[in-house]
């Protein structure tokens, strides 16, 4: 007959060292953040597209919202911003206005325009809470 083995009797894994590093699987890749496409955004507030307002220290500039998140969002702008520019980014998403402190992050040239990604920073909470409720919205509007 076996002896029947209390979990005490097992050994810790606290100080058990791992030859591999975990790094676990995300459904969004190297995003951070979940974001709502231009595809999508038209279909929800029934418009055809979403202006952007950017101010910069030396001129303002009106694009044309691309994707969102409560991270930041993409635009096609028609100059070029530079790679950690600050900017200030104002827009409505239906009857929300939404303004917020800026970085660039990236920027690429397509046919006659930039598509420009920013950062926001300190995006308030209640408009990352009214994108998130967007996303939401659309998640729900999908499934049922």
């Amino acid at each position: 007959m076996k002896k029947k083995i209390s979990w005490d009797e097992i050994p810790s894994l606290n100080c058990l060292g791992m030859d591999w590093e975990y790094k676990p699987e995300s459904p969004l890749g190297k995003r951070a953040f979940v974001r709502i496409t231009n595809k999508d955004i038209p279909k929800m507030f029934s418009v055809s597209g979403i202006l952007v307002k950017v101010a910069t220290v030396k001129h303002t500039y009106t694009g044309r919202l691309l994707d969102i998140s409560t991270g930041g969002l993409s635009m096609s702008l028609p100059d070029l911003l530079e790679e950690g520019q600050p900017l200030k980014v104002g827009f409505f998403l239906g009857s929300v206005k939404i303004i917020s402190k800026a970085l660039v992050r990236h920027t690429h040239k397509i046919e006659d325009q930039y598509t420009t990604g920013v950062e926001f920073v300190d995006l308030d909470s209640e408009s990352a809470g009214y994108i998130n409720g967007l996303y939401a919205s659309l998640i729900l509007r999908n499934v049922y």
